[in-house]
Formats: C-alpha cells, sequence, structure tokens
C-alpha cells in the first residue's frame, strides 16, 4: 500500500509523490491523516528559512499538526498509548528519548537524542532520507514511531475545529505555564494570530485580570474575535503608542507578563519589554524569519530585572488542558478556524495564511488528505 503526500523538495516548492506504508511492528502504530493544521511555523518552513537554519533538510514531509485515527496498531503500542483502531487521535511533533537529561527534567521537547539526525526529532522536520520517510502530516498516512506521544479526541469535537489544539496548548504553556501566570495578573500578548488567539482563550480561562491585545489596522477581525474570547482591551499598534497605551491600561504599573507572537516584526519585542513592570517577563515565541535583527537595551534588562524567555513548542500538561477546552468551548471558538484545503492545495494554504493573497485573511487552516 502507497500513501499520498507533499513533499517539500526545495523553498517554495512542494511536489506530490507517493510512498510505500511500511509494515507495522508491535509498538508502532499507522495514522490515517483525516486533517493537518497550519500555523506560522510552516509558513517559515516553506519559504526556506529553517532550512537557512539548519533545522531541516530537503526532502522531506512537512506537517507537525497533524489529527487521524489509527489504521492500524502493534499489541506494545496499544497498551502503552491506550488507543485501537478506529480511536481519533491528536500527535505532539516529539519524538524523546525518556532518557536524557532534557527528558529527566521535563524539557522533553528539547530531546535530541532519540534519533541519530542532525535536526530536530519531530514530525513535519524529520528528512524523507531517515527510515520509512512517512514523518509529516502532509500526506494519507504517518507511521507512528513507538516514542510517539498523541492525545485521544473526544468524539464529540468536530475533526476540523480539532485541529487547533496545537495553537491553544501554544497559548496555555506560553502565557500561564512557563511565566506562572496567576489571575490577579495582567498578561500583554502581542499579535493576534492563531497562537496570539490561543493565548487570550487560555488566559480567560484562567481568570486572568487583564488581557490586553495588540494588532495591526489590517488586523480588526483578530481584534474582535480576541475581544469575544475574553481580552479586555485591544490596541491598533499602527495608529497608537502600545507602550503608552499600555501604562495608561495598567495605572503607569505595565503589564506582569508580555507575549511576543508576532511574526516577522520586531517592534514588537522592543514594545514588550518596555510595557512590562519592574521585574516582568517577556515571553518571545514570534518567529521572525531571521532577516532581522533587535537591538536591545541590557541595561533596561538589568536596572529593572525584566527577564525574557524564548520558548517554541508546548507540552504534555498543556496539550491534555488544551483538548479539554477545546471540547467544552468548541461552539464558541469555531470562528477561529477560517479554511479547509484538500492536500494538493497545501501551498496555496500556506500563502493564505502567509498573507500572499489579497481579500483571504487567515487564522486557523485545516489540510483534508482525504479530499
Amino acid at each position: 500500500m502507497k500513501a499520498r503526500v507533499m513533499v517539500q523538495v526545495a523553498d517554495r516548492r512542494l511536489e506530490e509523490q507517493e510512498r510505500e506504508i511500511p509494515k507495522v511492528g508491535v509498538d508502532q502504530a499507522l495514522l490515517k491523516v483525516e486533517a493537518n493544521g497550519l500555523c506560522g511555523s510552516d509558513v517559515e518552513q516553506y519559504k526556506g528559512h529553517f532550512v537557512q537554519k539548519r533545522l531541516v533538510e530537503y526532502p522531506l514531509i512537512p506537517g507537525h499538526e497533524a489529527v487521524g485515527v489509527i489504521a492500524e496498531i502493534g499489541a506494545d503500542a496499544a497498551k502503552s498509548w491506550g488507543v485501537k483502531v478506529g480511536d481519533r487521535v491528536a500527535l505532539e511533533p516529539h519524538l524523546t528519548c525518556g532518557r536524557c537529561p532534557r527528558c529527566l527534567q521535563g524539557s522533553y521537547h528539547l530531546c535530541r537524542s532519540l534519533l541519530p539526525i542532525k535536526q530536530p526529532p519531530s514530525y513535519g522536520y524529520i528528512p524523507m532520507s531517515y527510515g520509512h520517510g512517512l514523518w509529516g502530516g502532509y500526506s494519507e498516512y504517518i507511521h507512528l514511531h513507538a516514542r510517539t506521544i498523541l492525545h485521544k479526541l473526544p468524539p464529540e469535537l468536530p475533526l476540523e475545529l480539532s485541529t487547533m489544539y496545537q495553537a491553544i496548548a501554544a497559548g496555555i504553556r506560553w502565557s500561564l505555564h512557563v511565566p506562572k501566570t496567576t489571575f490577579g495578573d495582567t498578561v500583554l500578548i502581542l499579535g493576534p494570530g492563531q497562537r496570539g488567539l490561543g493565548a487570550v482563550i487560555a488566559c480567560a480561562n484562567a481568570g486572568v485580570k487583564q488581557i490586553i491585545v495588540t494588532g495591526l489596522e489590517r488586523d480588526r477581525r483578530k481584534l474582535d474575535l480576541a475581544r469575544a474570547f475574553g481580552a479586555h482591551h485591544t490596541i491598533v499598534a499602527d495608529r497608537e503608542n502600545v507602550v503608552e497605551r499600555v501604562m495608561t491600561i495598567t495605572g503607569g504599573r505595565g503589564a506582569d507578563v508580555a507575549l511576543d507572537v508576532t511574526p516577522g516584526a520586531t517592534q514588537p519585542v522592543i514594545d514588550a519589554i518596555n510595557s512590562v513592570r519592574n521585574g516582568g517577563q517577556v515571553v518571545l515565541a514570534g518567529i521572525k524569519g531571521g532577516t532581522k535583527k533587535v537591538e536591545i537595551d541590557t541595561d533596561t534588562l538589568v536596572f529593572r530585572e525584566v527577564s525574557i524567555k524564548g520558548l517554541w513548542t508546548q507540552g504534555i500538561d498543556a496539550y491534555a488542558q488544551a483538548i479539554e477546552l477545546l471540547s467544552r468551548n468548541y461552539k464558541k471558538l469555531a470562528p477561529m478556524h477560517t479554511h479547509e484545503f484538500p492536500l494538493s492545495k497545501v501551498a496555496t494554504a500556506i500563502e493564505i495564511m502567509a498573507g500572499e493573497h489579497p481579500g483571504q485573511e487567515a487564522i486557523s487552516i485545516s489540510i483534508h488528505p482525504g479530499r
């Protein structure tokens, strides 16, 4: 049996191919991909920025936000994962050894010990030159490694909305778990894309005192959604002074936490630093594409004891909480999902996500290999 796949062979170039599906071992499984979500990382990968940073090499099958049903599973894997044929699951992208210092300290997403490759051992990033090659969600099937972490999805959650699990999990970890945000805090979220909205959803669910979201004039719809999802204030950054507005809202104190999830832009990094209180925290999770540098006054960080943390991914607790939150609130959150495409149109979907098609405003996009 063969799987239809979309292979990235060069910058901005995807080719439809077929790939042989290998046999499933006792500790492995075969996932029939029903949908794969897209995010800003897919845009950067498509443009070739991840090759420049040596995070990936061509050819490979991208796609790290896969949702699907278990088509075949080995006995040991079924026992280990607690799933059976026909169960719908969401994948965590990271494959981990479970034994290295990073794994034992709980930072399993930073593990590089499992596979003998230079790239991160993650679905959507592993080159086709390693093993069977079916490592990404731009495919009809993914051959699941024994060290896969997956989450069973409730049957009531609509398929297309289930692909938002990673955006909400990112919001939970980036805005709550890592900065240890409490209900009395003020959180500034710079960027109203799907990760930014995921942070709004997370903070509102946690009862954060004040949620402030920034965006551009062209982001009006997203800012309206941020309000609908629980944001208390929105700032149009190309019309207003972000720092001044934050200080006005907080009575001159500043935000406790500032999370930057803007793609490409560097000014939000400076705004985040200048908008937090003394002793505040800045979380950087927006990928800038490596083309721009940010000049930071380190004395400001020292004298005001501002801490900066870079984050790239989610965590097992955040995933579980995101799926539970999404299952309870999917009707309210449905407007966040804007587009669906068949596998053959994945390049168009990525370009729409990147804002390259005028008139097409995207937030959450899903790819459906079966269509």
